[in-house]
């Protein structure tokens, strides 16, 4: 699709945001060249419905009711899951938990905040499921069948509180999340630049991992956690490593002097989770730990990589020939 087209498209998703129609939130669905609008609670079932495999729906800011399941390789892009941002938007909330069943193979889900869980421990094998810049409950890829595996799943700039995964899954990611439960049954996967907020056992059952680069808040337990790297993290208490292979963590440092506002054990949107020295704290690749640091760092807001409407002007009443002036902006986003 071309710029223009694609930035007209998003446009035209938010605009009815600052219409007579700003309480109906909007879906548009890209299949194939060709571009469909749904109005109203039920825009994303319509659009879902309506959609095939490669497909990209846009959500408004608004609510929405999630489709009973989600069993398609489509993108999912909302407006982000903040409640307030820099740019006139406002969050796309989704009402419900979301089902991820056979068939969603490459699904990406960007810029959402569901209200409940994401699933995918239904009887099937799903692989390379990316999840972006969401905020919702707790994550399942559980996996009762050591046949139907969950890997090559990202989660990535995510809000969330536990996800609970099995050791026959493997190569999955977590990266630059803030989590606030606990990591239980990883295999073979990286768990890298995130911020444990949970006060002990935040990973459990944890075995041929990578844990780089992240930051544990509260006293820390490994607990049944064997043959892991654990490199470069920032730890609050003393660490007993057993028997995984550990080099160049930050030991016992005072919780009050890693972030820059920050306290208790809750996903706040009110504090500030950058480093108070962020050239004390190096990682693994040169750059800081936690969700700044890496090639491509947390991004502030949890804006959606799509253009951003970052102001509008709509004159309070049309002219004499009976137009209203509207004007846009629209920031492209590098990441």
């Amino acid at each position: 699709m071309k710029t223009s087209s694609f930035i007209f498209v998003f446009v035209l998703c938010l605009f009815g945001s600052v219409t007579v129609m700003a309480q109906n939130p909007v879906a548009t669905l890209e299949s194939n060249g060709t571009t469909k609008v749904f109005y109203g609670i039920s825009a994303l079932i319509d659009s879902y419905n309506a959609s095939a495999n490669g497909d990209q729906i846009y959500l408004s800011t608004g609510f929405f009711n999630p489709p009973p399941s989600i069993a398609k390789g489509i993108k999912i892009t909302g407006a982000g899951h903040f409640p307030d941002s820099a740019n006139v938007a406002r969050r796309t909330v989704i009402l419900s938990g979301l089902n991820i069943d056979k068939g969603a193979d490459s699904l990406r889900l960007e810029g959402l905040f569901v209200f409940g869980d994401i699933n995918l421990s239904g009887a099937s094998s799903i692989n390379c499921v990316n999840i972006i810049r969401c905020k919702f409950s707790d994550v399942y890829l559980i996996t009762n069948v050591s046949s139907l595996v969950k890997n090559k799943c990202i989660f990535k700039e995510c809000f969330f509180n536990t996800m609970r995964s099995s050791l026959s899954n493997s190569n999955n990611e977590i990266t630059h999340c803030l989590i606030s439960g606990t990591i239980i049954e990883f295999r073979n996967s990286i768990i890298d630049g995130n911020i444990f907020l949970i006060n002990s056992r935040s990973i459990i059952s944890i075995n041929n991992c990578e844990i780089k680069n992240n930051i544990f808040l509260g006293s820390f337990t490994l607990e049944a956690n064997f043959s892991n790297t654990i490199n470069y993290n920032i730890f609050t208490s003393a660490v007993d490593f057993g028997s995984n292979y550990n080099a160049n963590n930050y030991i016992n440092i005072s919780q009050s002097e890693i972030l820059v506002n920050q306290s208790g054990n809750a996903i706040d949107y009110l504090h500030d989770y950058h480093l108070k020295a962020p050239l004390t704290y190096i990682g693994t690749d040169g750059s800081q730990v936690g969700l700044y640091g890496g090639i491509i760092p947390f991004k502030d807001k949890g804006l959606p990589s799509n253009p951003q409407i970052i102001s509008k002007n709509v004159a309070a009443q049309t002219d004499a020939n009976g137009k209203l002036q509207i004007n846009f902006t629209v920031k492209a986003q590098s990441n």
